[in-house]
């Protein structure tokens, strides 16, 4: 699978997000609902993606500064 690596980072990245951010208005930030749908999300476009190291490295980063962002880091 050849991935088009600029456009997941100029179109993949900034909805997704986006859409964090609207979902986490929506249900809360640090809800289960908020925490069960950006798991979903992420799973699903590193799916979309083949599970290739850098879209799954990408989302990793972006796991890890959410969850610095819950506890208030």
């Amino acid at each position: 699978m050849k991935i088009n690596y600029i456009e997941f980072f100029q179109t993949e990245v900034p909805n997704w997000m986006m859409a964090s951010n609207q979902k986490a208005q929506e249900v809360g930030f640090n809800t289960e609902a908020y925490w069960t749908w950006a798991n979903q999300s992420i799973v699903a476009i590193c799916e979309k993606y083949g599970n290739d190291s850098l879209v799954n490295g990408q989302f990793h980063l972006i796991w890890e500064w959410l969850e610095k962002q819950a506890k208030g880091k």
